[in-house]
């Protein structure tokens, strides 16, 4: 045998009939019942297919539970005849089979390869660059389940895989093979890894699924190359060579593509491929075993070619014989007629006592007669019998698990001994009467919660055993499944609760904050949509438990799972399957057995050569063919859930680990106990290594929609204190845990739960930052809180004497703190006049002054007496003029708007009345502050572009927000309002020249509990300039301009919610209906348009720009910039460059262009 096709070989026996997601096989639904089976039989092991046998399958081999055989239709026009090749399990003959002990009889379970073939062709070949490529194809049979070999779960399918091993990463090759033409392309590791199982992956079955795989007519040697195949076989898998049976005329294997980095394209190809499958031969079986049996029985005898040979039987002892020719010489005949598939002989047997049944299969076209087939059957009414309740019948399930009762008789009424397995095998037990292997003595009912076979007998005092029978039990752990939604799955399941616990309907959850257990979908900027935009992996519920043993993380895995049996999304390939996986690697004793605990059962597994632990079982609708009622027959159920606290409408968040409850026994926990050493020896007592009772769990129920992040407030707003301050933090609505840290990092539910007042008493800065959590993580809110506990000093240069005529003053204070100053020798106060700039003392005066510094800590009073020329003193720049208040009021938050998701910006529309001109040549510009504090102008040309920019201003850092609201003293120029760090509020009137004239205090305090405020044009009808501005509680208020510089009353025109806005500007009338209008971009990255009434209200919102707007740093507007007279918008992008989105004058857009490439991250602010 080749080496590459050897190493294949145990590959294939360790992966198991696993689909590519990895997932595992369904058990049957129903096994078989009535009459048992002798102790060594095979029988009893049938799963629940149909017993027919269309052209393409043979009928069920009762010593085994799969199809005799699979054939092809041939190739006429290649002279291919068509050929039927039997399940090989002759380890000699048939080397590319599962690993099992080819000395002794056969049994299922004990003694069966998990993986057997009916055919199988394998190629590989080096490739260009050092790289491998293998090809696998085969008939394959196998077990699901979690793998192992286990009666009713017999499965079949047809298999193509491809795998190539150092390519290059990211490479699309190109696979031609025998059946067609595959593009591949290789992971970050430069490896492809494709597999195809397409066919019977769990029951019940037909077994005519793997007939629309890929596979077909097969491969068989080309009888023009030497050697010829040997006899009864189509190829010999020890030796490679040339094959014909391509449907397309390939018999070849081929890759193509880039095999080095940086390469151009190259091709390998190989012609000889190692090709096992041996021709199916007559043989003839019975669907009942000979044994023990209390009443009369009914035996059918068919063969493996059911209308292709007669049977010839006896029930005397006798030899069935037929002459040379066919012919019957001792026997009774049974000829089938012509066609019929499900032909056989029905023999009965009533007579009490023991009966021989010996038969042979003759062919009709050949009289070639099978070997002679021998079955006891022994019929004895006076035999103990057992009795199990409760049963169930395939039209009759059972609602969740059983607790079953086995009551046992005998003829003198004594009490019998009662053996059982669970696996499906007959019960075995010594002399002695003790269990062998997995049977179990009868104590006490027990529980049976999923789909088997129980097989059960009674053997009364004297050792005497009475008829092995079978009980099969059909579980439903789920109640019902609903309708397929238009992806394909059902669009919910349900689950039967428990007593108290009313059934739970959960929907396949997508796109949802509270499900994050889901696969990544191919454009995650995209709402889900099938099939272009879907996730490979989704799930109904879902549930997660992890602890920690030996320093490594052992992780427990349950699901109510959809996915795809192929490796791409695609319509017909879904299946859904109820998941139990417990992995943990380089963990555990090599060759240790351990007992691990979960809530929907009890797992005894061996650690492997590694140390690892990796158990998967899923079980549920795995043929893709639409029908998932299997899914309820699959072990999780009913659905675990949080034991309180859940979001409403969830069992859990799908984020944080919390106690559940839900297991139908009672064991909600994840628990792993060590059982034996690595040689097998049993420990004195389990030890247990560890445990865990928390689970993520994730779950939506039907119609559930998920909550609105939940707001936050601190007592104490940040700014700065001259004194410790004790900060409480509150939800809206109240009930939302909050995270919280108070170093500066963003926090997540793993940070600091709040759980009282927070004390600020560090001397400095820091910045608390929270979250709220109410299964959905808010936005991040901060404030920051200064503690100076020192007093400031005030100096004056010159510090007093006599000045000369126009000499200035100049008054300094340290950690830049407010000056307040009077000349007429009063105390200063923060009343008296506030120091801007240098300035004149004229005449005999006395100078005094005192530092404020932010957080209040007031300087020693400075006095500084001075003579000189005399003359009037310029007024002090800055004097505050008379003001309107402006401190918020407080007000209850209020609900955010609903929001939909959508998509890029760009897509959807805008305009502006209120143009930003402010060097008067009737173009809108766009002003700039930098790093340093230097205000810059950048001129628009009127067509979208800048011109050279000029600086106009220097100490703009001082202020924490500058915006223009537009001519707001009415004037004509345009104007600038900027808020210091004291919260003020300042108006920097334009010249209309670029310039600015005398500013003037327009808001005394308060302003910092405003998160973001600007200009709103005209945004109550009345002409005059108005100003917006969100308080931090997500209120937002309407602030009217009086029309020269001053207010009118203010008043909430936006009731809480306001806070999911990460930026809101006003770019005048966006929609042209001649009211001023507001954008708002949402933190799922919408743009939002509220369009005013044009009286101070709001017309309905909508989305103009559907997600990605969170790229941008910075959006605001300056108003027509591009001259086409509608109201356009501008956006910093993160990456630096400057976006125009033109408005089209209808709430909409036009094209998008880049204005300024790179740079403007250097800016501060932009408006």
């Amino acid at each position: 045998m080749h080496a590459h096709f050897r190493r294949r070989v145990a590959a294939v026996a360790a992966t198991g009939a696993v689909v590519v997601s990895g997932l595992g096989i369904l058990p049957p639904a129903v096994a078989q019942s009535g009459g048992g089976l002798a102790p060594t039989s095979l029988a009893g092991m049938l799963p629940a297919a149909l017993n027919t046998a269309p052209d393409g399958v043979g009928p069920i081999n009762p010593n085994n539970g799969y199809p005799y055989w699979y054939g092809d239709a041939g190739n006429a026009e290649q002279g291919l005849d068509p050929v039927r090749l039997e399940l090989c399990l002759d380890a000699v003959n048939c080397p590319v089979v599962g690993e099992y002990d080819n000395t002794a009889p056969l049994s299922i379970p004990g003694n069966f390869p998990e993986e057997s073939f009916w055919w199988s062709g394998e190629a590989s070949m080096d490739l260009p660059g050092g790289g491998e490529a293998i090809l696998v194809m085969a008939q394959e049979a196998a077990f699901g389940g979690a793998g192992g070999v286990a009666a009713g779960q017999q499965n079949g399918f047809a298999r193509l895989r491809i795998r190539i091993d150092d390519g290059v990463p990211g490479q699309t090759y190109t696979v031609t093979h025998p059946y067609g033409v595959n593009e591949v392309t290789a992971d970050e590791r430069g490896r492809v890894r494709f597999t195809e199982d397409i066919g019977c992956l769990q029951q019940p079955c037909t077994w005519e699924e793997p007939l629309n795989g890929s596979i077909g007519p097969f491969l068989r040697w080309d009888p023009a190359f030497e050697p010829a195949a040997p006899e009864g076989f189509i190829g010999d898998p020890n030796v490679e060579h040339q094959v014909v049976g391509s449907p397309n005329g390939t018999n070849f294997f081929k890759v193509e593509g880039v095999f080095t980095e940086g390469g151009s394209v190259e091709s390998a190809e190989t012609d000889l491929f190692a090709v096992q499958g041996k021709i199916a031969t007559l043989e003839a079986g019975v669907d009942k075993p000979g044994g023990l049996y209390n009443f009369a029985q009914e035996v059918k005898i068919y063969t493996s070619f059911p209308d292709e040979a007669k049977i010839v039987y006896t029930i005397d002892g006798t030899d069935p014989q037929v002459d040379e020719t066919g012919a019957l010489v001792n026997g009774v005949e049974y000829v089938p007629e012509a066609g019929n598939k499900d032909a056989g002989a029905i023999v009965s047997l009533d007579t009490p006592g023991l009966t021989t049944l010996k038969y042979i299969g003759v062919d009709l076209a050949t009289g070639e007669a099978t070997e002679i087939y021998t079955e006891e059957y022994e019929l004895d009414a006076t035999r103990p019998w057992i009795e199990a309740a409760p049963v169930s019948t395939a039209d009759a399930p059972l609602a969740g698990p059983q607790r079953v009762t086995l009551t046992g008789t005998t003829q003198d009424g004594s009490t019998p001994d009662i053996f059982y397995t669970l696996d499906g095998s007959s019960p075995s037990f010594t002399e002695d009467g003790e269990p062998i292997g997995t049977t179990r003595l009868y104590a006490e009912p027990f529980v049976i919660a999923n789909s088997l076979t129980m097989r059960a007998v009674s053997v009364d005092a004297n050792g005497v055993a009475g008829e092995t029978r079978s009980f099969p039990y059909k579980i439903h752990n789920l109640k019902a499944i609903g309708p397929e939604g238009d992806h394909g799955f059902p669009m919910w399941l349900e689950d039967n609760g428990w007593e108290g616990q009313e059934p739970v309907r959960l929907e396949l959850c997508l796109d949802d904050p509270l499900c994050p257990i889901v696969d990544v979908l191919p454009d995650p900027t995209q709402p889900a949509s099938f099939p272009n935009n879907f996730p490979g992996e989704a799930f109904w519920w879902a549930a997660e438990a992890e602890m920690v043993i030996g320093g490594e993380d052992v992780q427990l895995t349950l699901a109510s799972e959809a996915a795809f049996a192929a490796e791409e999304v695609r319509d017909g390939d879904q299946v859904a399957f109820g998941r139990i996986r417990v992995r943990g690697d380089e963990v555990f004793e090599p060759g240790a057995t351990y007992r691990i605990t979960h809530p929907y059962g009890v797992l005894e597994v061996a650690a492997d050569e590694a140390g690892d632990i990796n158990f998967t079982e899923d079980l549920g609708s795995m043929n893709g063919n639409g029908d998932f009622t299997p899914l309820l027959e699959a072990k999780i159920g009913p659905f675990l859930r949080w034991t309180e606290g859940a979001p409403a409408g969830y069992l859990g968040d799908g984020t944080t680990p919390h106690a559940v409850v839900g297991s139908p026994y009672d064991t909600n926990f994840f628990r792993i106990e060590q059982l034996t050493d690595a040689s097998g020896a049993e420990l004195g007592s389990p030890e247990v290594l560890g445990e865990t009772g928390d689970f993520i769990v994730q779950g939506r129920t039907e119609g559930a929609v998920a909550p609105e992040p939940a707001a936050a407030t601190a007592s104490v707003a940040g700014g700065t204190f001259a004194a410790p301050q004790t900060v409480e933090l509150t939800a809206d609505p109240a009930g939302a845990q909050i995270f919280f840290t108070t170093d500066g990092t963003d926090p997540d539910t793993d940070s600091t739960l709040y759980t009282g007042p927070i004390e600020i008493a560090t001397e400095g800065t820091t910045t608390l930052k929270f979250i709220t959590f109410n299964g959905v993580a808010s936005e991040v809110f901060t404030e920051t809180y200064t503690l100076d506990l020192t007093a400031p000093t005030v100096t004056a240069d010159p510090a007093g004497g006599t000045l000369a005529a126009g000499a200035l003053v100049t008054l300094a204070a340290s950690e830049g703190a407010a000056i307040y100053y009077t000349l007429d020798g009063s105390e200063p106060t923060n009343q008296s006049l506030l120091y801007t700039e240098p300035m004149q003392v004229t005449g005999a005066s006395t100078l005094r002054a005192i530092a404020i510094d932010a957080a209040g800590n007031s300087s020693e009073i400075g006095a500084w007496t001075f003579e000189g020329s005399g003359g009037p003193g310029e007024e002090n720049p800055g004097e505050p003029g008379e003001e309107t208040p402006g401190e918020p009021g407080e007000e209850t938050p209020g609900e955010p708007g609903e929001e939909t998701p959508g998509e890029t910006p760009g897509t959807g529309n805008g305009r502006i009345s209120d143009n930003r001109d402010f060097d008067g040549d009737n173009n809108p510009d766009v002003l700039a502050t930098d790093r340093s504090g230097r205000l810059w102008l950048y001129p628009g040309n009127g067509e979208g572009r800048m011109m050279k920019r000029v600086q106009i201003g220097t100490g703009w850092n001082a202020m924490s927000q500058v915006f223009s609201p537009g001519n707001f003293d009415g004037d004509g120029g345009m104007d600038l309002l900027a808020r210091d760090r004291g919260g003020n509020l300042w108006l920097y009137p334009g010249d209309g020249e670029g310039g600015w004239l005398k500013k003037v205090l327009v808001g005394k305090g308060g302003w910092n509990s405003m998160t973001e405020i600007f200009g709103a044009g005209d945004f109550d009808g009345d002409g005059s300039a108005d100003v917006l501005a969100r308080h931090k509680n997500g209120n937002l208020w309407l602030y009217p301009g009086d029309g020269e510089g001053g207010w009118l009353a203010k008043r909430i025109v936006g009731h809480g919610g306001w806070n999911s806005m990460t930026e809101i500007f006003s770019p005048g009338d966006f929609d042209d209906d001649g009211s001023a209008d507001v954008l708002a971009r949402h933190k799922n990255g919408n743009l939002w348009l509220y369009p005013g009434d044009g009286d101070g209200g709001w017309l309905a919102k909508r989305i103009v720009g559907h997600g990605g707007w969170n790229s941008m740093t910075t959006i605001f507007s300056s108003g027509d910039f591009d001259g086409d007279g509608n109201v356009d918008v501008l956006a910093r992008h993160k990456n630096g460059n400057l976006w125009l989105y033109p408005g089209n004058g209808d709430g909409g857009w036009l094209l998008k262009k880049i204005i300024g490439k790179g740079g403007w991250n250097s800016m501060n602010g932009i408006f």
